[in-house]
């Protein structure tokens, strides 16, 4: 237990590590090729449109441990070849049949880590947050050095590092052990892999719908964050510190999660992350001056921390063990589909009428989602009172 707990932190350091030196600065490399906001949505949206196509092949074909670990090692290793090529292109549409290969192998990549995670965690009584907060970690490290070396090296040698751990991360898949999971929590063929199963769950199709539109909200905002700053005078290697500095916090926001795990309420937790997210848009679409702008994306590291913590144990427990992997690849296609929507969208309303509509827009959305937050909390407490009910009869 404590090699194969080694071998799944050191997995997730590396491959987080490797994304930290690409993913956070792909938007700055487009716009350094001169890339307007609205092709930079596009082709940022290229990643979430496939993943709502891949999102059932990739299902259906990780139905088991063995083959998701497989399936993990090779396209972690094509992705990483994907980003070192896209380093060496200046062509709009080059990039782009780069971005869709780059998409195909890894847009649903990380719903099927964290469901691999999840149940491993979940098999061996250990808190998500625990093995997450690695990845955390090596963000705060790659961002950091990233910036500097995309400002003072060049972007290539940033995307091949990425490359490089890429590769790595996809040999150490190849390294994990088989997932057994208890006989208590297997059901039948047909029940552990049909999506309908899943789908019946009226709590669970509400909760989807949420973590979805927080992901979405959380990602798109991130996405052009370091194009906002760059307007008011950030460059790479500040911005590289920024996104460091709100990967720190939601590294904290594990830590202290993970030591009070179920101590405080996992509904409190969701309605302080959609807080937290209206608060940061709302300080942008104000235009205050950049330091408060920087802190208060430290809030970002709280929300997404919290969604870290509850989110993936909370679907185990609303629809099963055997069900996970169902269970999240679901909530990540309907994340995918409302990112693709708010990239594209928030590109061209960026380029058409500037930052400030933009902010003013998900500014709304965002408190939308903190009006859909307290919602949960009630459907799961009607849920609750009628297996009371059910349990007196």
């Amino acid at each position: 237990m404590k090699k194969e707990n080694i071998k799944y932190k050191a997995l997730t350091a590396i491959r987080y590590l490797g994304d930290g030196f690409f993913y956070p600065f792909f938007a700055l490399y487009l716009v350094s090729r001169g890339l307007l906001e609205a092709k930079i949505g596009f082709i940022l949206s290229i990643s979430p449109l496939l993943a709502i196509i891949l999102n059932p092949i990739y299902a259906k074909i990780c139905n088991k441990i063995k083959t998701t670990k497989i399936t993990l090692g090779i396209i972690s290793i094509l992705e990483g070849l994907m980003i070192l090529l896209i380093g060496f292109s200046s062509d709009f549409y080059f990039i782009t049949g780069l971005a869709i290969l780059m998409a195909i192998f890894g847009a649903c990549h990380y719903g099927l880590m964290d469901s691999l995670l999840a149940i491993y965690c979940d098999n061996s009584k250990q808190n998500y947050s625990g093995f997450r907060l690695f990845g955390s970690a090596s963000y705060i490290i790659a961002t950091a050095v990233g910036g500097y070396v995309c400002k003072l090296v060049s972007y290539q040698v940033a995307f091949g590092v990425s490359f490089l751990l890429f590769t790595i991360s996809g040999i150490l898949y190849l390294l994990l052990k088989d997932i057994h999971i208890e006989e208590e929590h297997v059901q039948n063929k047909k029940d552990s892999t049909d999506y309908k199963v899943v789908l019946t769950n009226k709590r669970f199709i509400f909760f989807m719908f949420f973590y979805g539109l927080m992901l979405a909200l959380i990602f798109t905002n991130s996405n052009f964050l370091g194009t906002y700053l760059e307007t008011r005078g950030v460059d790479s290697d500040g911005y590289g510190l920024v996104f460091s500095y709100f990967v720190a916090v939601e590294l904290v926001t594990l830590l202290i999660l993970n030591k009070i795990n179920k101590k405080v309420s996992p509904y409190i937790l969701l309605i302080i992350s959609a807080f937290t997210l209206a608060i940061r848009i709302l300080v942008c679409y104000l235009y205050a001056p950049v330091w408060l702008v920087i802190a208060t994306s430290g809030l970002r590291g709280i929300g997404y921390g919290i969604m870290l913590h509850v989110s993936y144990q909370y679907i185990i427990d609303l629809v099963g063990e055997d069900k996970a992997t169902k269970g999240i690849m679901l909530c990540t296609l309907v994340y995918a589909i409302l990112l693709f929507i708010f990239n594209n969208v928030n590109g061209n309303l960026i380029e058409a009428y500037g930052y400030k509509s933009y902010f003013l827009i998900n500014f709304i959305a965002s408190c939308v989602l903190l009006l859909y937050s307290f919602l949960i909390p009630l459907l799961n407490k009607k849920k609750e009172e009628v297996t009371e009910e059910q349990i007196e009869k």
